[in-house]
């Protein structure tokens, strides 16, 4: 629909007719559709805030059921635009096993969705056994105690980005770089001196990994000197250590020459809008949750405290200026994702699910530093089948 197309809903004085607030699916969808938005589309921003007070309404006046509270409670965490696609479904199963009207239901296709989730989770089960050999015989044979032992967790991420089983070799091997990135941020943010970091990055000549380092290696330097840098300054580091381009040419390279085509891998070597956008969700919602406890530990300043220094502003001033970044970026996303491209659609997903893994990681804390925080949902994406 044409964002002109929200302007029927609305009356005379440019407010969203009241009789929708009533319509607790329509609110819902409105709900879902207005997370789509693009820059400048402020009728979006507006049907998002009356969608979601009116929900909230109804929650508070009891006038919804109990398995369509569950899912709009799991709309506001997570909006279906922004949620990692193997997550979704898994949730879509589950809300749609527990409607409360089954003379809606479709049970062959909820036998299919049912049997399909659990069908693709044993090969991913598969991938975990085999990247589990690898990576103990990895751990084991090297003193690396500083090290977060985090299998289960980098092979999630990379699963988010891409689940189909025809991309299997594209997750192994993303899932080692990820664990090699994760071994090369401990080192650079816990571990090694000033003097043996630079010593490292000297001896890293491997052409992917150079922005990330030298990136670790700015953001070291800055704490080194004692130096709160400018936000854009902190954000020329933080792009490449977020490990997002990274991830993304990793990845590609088990896709297959049919998708991971010259034009795309270019494109990710050209730094574009959708993939920046994607590092600024990242390292926002990771600076927002964990500022403070990283300041504890002697960590660089994060985008809380450059923002604070730079505009002698308050904490809940950074605070809020980095949620609006945070919204603004997700509509970058947006716009990229309806753009043309020279290599197949795949490619945008990847970055785009990775723009969604990211908004999962810190949902409200730093995910992959305390796994506790997703056990219950690891699980059910790679131990517990779907009850058939």
């Amino acid at each position: 629909m044409c964002v002109d197309g929200f302007r029927k809903f609305m009356n005379n004085e440019g407010k969203f007719e009241q009789w929708l607030a009533t319509d607790e699916q329509g609110l819902l969808s409105l709900y879902e559709a207005a997370h789509i938005a693009f820059n400048g589309e402020d009728i979006l921003d507006e049907a998002l805030s009356f969608a979601t007070k009116s929900l909230k309404s109804m929650m508070q006046d009891k006038k919804i059921n109990a398995s369509f509270q569950k899912q709009i409670d799991f709309a506001f965490r997570v909006p279906a635009w922004k949620c990692v696609p193997r997550s979704l479904a898994r949730h879509s199963i589950d809300f749609y096993s527990d409607h409360h009207d089954t003379s809606l239901q479709n049970q062959k296709l909820l036998m299919f969705a049912k049997l399909d989730f659990n069908m693709v989770q044993k090969f991913h089960q598969q991938e975990l056994q085999e990247l589990a050999k690898w990576w103990g015989s990895i751990y084991e044979a090297t003193d690396f105690p500083y090290v977060r032992d985090r299998l289960v967790e980098s092979y999630y991420g990379i699963n988010s980005i891409f689940f189909e089983p025809k991309y299997r070799l594209g997750r192994i091997i993303a899932t080692k770089f990820w664990l090699v990135i994760t071994i090369l941020d401990d080192t650079y943010d816990n571990y090694a001196t000033y003097e043996e970091v630079r010593s490292l990055t000297e001896a890293i000549d491997v052409l992917q990994l150079k922005r990330l380092i030298h990136s670790y290696l700015g953001e070291v330097e800055c704490r080194n000197e004692g130096r709160v840098p400018t936000l854009e300054e902190y954000m020329i580091h933080g792009y490449g250590s977020s490990g997002i381009p990274v991830l993304c040419a990793s990845a590609m390279l088990g896709m297959g020459a049919e998708v991971a085509t010259r034009e795309a891998f270019e494109w990710v070597a050209n730094e574009p809008k959708m993939m920046k956008a994607t590092a600024v969700i990242g390292r926002f919602r990771d600076d927002i949750f964990t500022h403070k406890f990283e300041q504890e530990r002697g960590h660089s300043a994060s985008a809380v405290e450059c923002y604070m220094e730079e505009y002698k502003a308050s904490e809940e001033e950074a605070v809020e200026f980095l949620w609006k970044k945070i919204s603004n970026a997700w509509k970058d996303v947006a716009e990229e994702c309806q753009k043309p491209s020279l290599f197949p659609v795949a490619i945008t997903e990847c970055v785009l699910n990775l723009a969604r893994l990211v908004g999962v990681l810190y949902e409200n804390g730093d995910c992959f530093t305390n796994p506790h925080l997703i056990k219950d949902h690891l699980k059910s994406l790679f131990i517990d089948p779907v009850p058939l």
